[in-house]
């Protein structure tokens, strides 16, 4: 008997799960999420049951995770996690199912540049309608044997449209399961003791996800976001880009095989060297994580079923990668010498200054040491920076001058002010982060032997310099000459 391939799919994963359930005692195997769909399976035919128990059987010891990124990062998130072993990969909204043990969650935690959240599935059920069911839910997971009664907690939830008028408050919804979990301890002990709940750094991170009736149940890995990779400094600057966003778009530019290759880079507008530190831990394979695991740690840690052998192993592994040096040329630059300061204390917190030269340049006047064959830089585009239309256009000025040949990723959330680039993007990635839609543009770089500097007055360019009268009189000239040109107008010259 042949059975639809939905039904297959459902069927796997239930049986996967119940399979893990039955070892979840042992502290060597995965423990299963908590389910109650298992009455569907008797509607399976028998020809699809026999296949998937043998499926099920050699996934036992697998464990269902979710990784969170930021929208339009999925497809590189999921080729890192099955670089790192993940099984049944499935790309989602806004993140990447995955299946592995123990070690592959942590690896996950400690390796994946794009990920923000991984998060682990503990129960999930359909036919979640009322508060009783959502209490319930939680009171069917062995908390005792997966937190401290003196530990904390913090329950967050996601909600998502069709979700039944009882459950559509996200705070009471959290607060319900916060109560299943603080009952369960109760009920344990004769004292009434019971975890506490903390907003930041606590023990069990929980994420509710309701969809419609069906709930699922995670707890993160870590208790914190995992773009905070521990270098950047308290004083951050005011349009900094999340490092998670960074690594995507240096992916993107397949900086990876580039550096491999020997191939140099640059941003001309560095800021706080996001794009430059990610490009020097991408290049020397440093996993984003193990900074963190070494100075503050993980949520992960701190649970009564953390595996100490996994995770030493995970630990191990990371520092046996890193490379010595660094085989390309990462350059930056910046013309305020306070974004410049920011970006030199980023890289000497994340070991990498002797793979990263920083310059106090305007871009109009940079020449970096090594002709770059990739440019990648967050220019100036919304309110919390002054000066975009100028900053653009120094920007083609340099990409004309010193990139010629090369290839530029721009991360822009304005269309319109990259239009003083006079250039034509050669591919958009649409990008979402912060609620703010992005998008990353390739540009194929041509050569110029004509220089062109920012048609502006000098009171328009707080942090890039106007060039002096003179100089700029004649410039501004060929600017109006060339966008006449593009127009095909005819332009007599004086």
């Amino acid at each position: 008997m042949v059975c639809s391939s939905a039904r297959c799919s459902q069927a796997v994963g239930e049986l996967r799960y119940f399979f893990c359930r039955l070892q979840q005692r042992s502290r060597n195997c995965a423990r299963a999420p908590v389910i109650t769909a298992t009455s569907r399976l008797q509607h399976t035919e028998l020809a699809a049951m026999r296949c998937l128990v043998v499926l099920a059987t050699a996934n036992a010891l697998q464990q269902r995770y979710f990784a969170s990124t930021a929208r339009g990062c999925e497809p590189y998130l999921a080729d890192e996690l099955e670089s790192i072993g993940a099984s049944h990969v499935e790309i989602g909204r806004s993140g990447v199912h995955f299946d592995g043990d123990t070690r592959v969650g942590y690896a996950a935690l400690i390796h994946a540049r794009t990920a923000t959240k991984v998060l682990e599935v503990l129960a999930w059920r359909n036919g979640v309608e009322t508060a009783a069911d959502l209490y319930n839910l939680g009171r069917d997971v062995p908390w005792p044997e997966l937190m401290d009664v003196e530990g904390t907690l913090r329950v967050d939830a996601t909600l998502t449209g069709g979700v039944a008028q009882a459950l559509a408050h996200s705070h009471f919804s959290s607060l319900t399961l916060k109560n299943a979990v603080v009952d369960s301890f109760r009920g344990e002990n004769q004292l009434g003791r019971r975890p506490s709940v903390a907003k930041d750094g606590c023990d069990v991170p929980l994420h509710l996800f309701l969809d419609r009736d069906r709930c699922t149940l995670y707890r993160s890995l870590s208790s914190e976001s995992l773009h905070k990779r521990g270098y950047r400094s308290r004083t951050s600057h005011r349009a900094a880009l999340r490092p998670t966003v960074a690594a995507a778009m240096l992916y993107g530019a397949r900086w990876p095989q580039r550096s491999m290759r020997g191939e140099a880079l640059c941003d001309p507008m560095c800021g706080s060297g996001t794009f430059l530190i990610e490009a020097a831990l991408m290049a020397r394979q440093i996993a984003p994580g193990l900074q963190r695991a070494e100075s503050e740690g993980f949520a992960c840690e701190r649970w009564k079923d953390f595996d100490g052998d996994a995770w030493d192993e995970v630990i191990r592994e990371a520092r046996e990668r890193v490379r010595d040096t660094c085989p390309s040329k990462i350059m930056g630059a910046d013309a305020h010498a306070g974004a410049a300061g920011l970006a030199r204390d980023g890289i000497a917190n994340a070991g990498v200054e002797d793979d990263v030269t920083i310059q106090v340049a305007d871009c109009l006047a940079w020449t970096p040491e090594s002709k770059p064959s990739l440019v990648i830089s967050n220019p100036p585009w919304d309110g919390r920076l002054e000066g975009a239309d100028a900053a653009w256009t120094a920007l083609r000025s340099f990409l004309k001058r010193e990139a010629g040949g090369g290839v530029a990723h721009l991360l822009t959330g304005n269309m319109p002010v990259t239009r003083n680039l006079m250039m034509r993007a050669s591919k958009k990635k649409k990008l979402s982060t912060g609620g703010v839609d992005l998008r990353c543009l390739t540009y194929e770089i041509r050569g110029s032997e004509v220089d062109v500097a920012p048609q502006i007055a000098k009171k328009d360019v707080p942090l890039w310099h106007a060039p002096p009268r003179s100089t700029y009189e004649a410039l501004t000239v060929v600017v109006l000459k060339e966008k006449l040109r593009e127009r095909s107008l005819k332009v007599s010259g004086r």
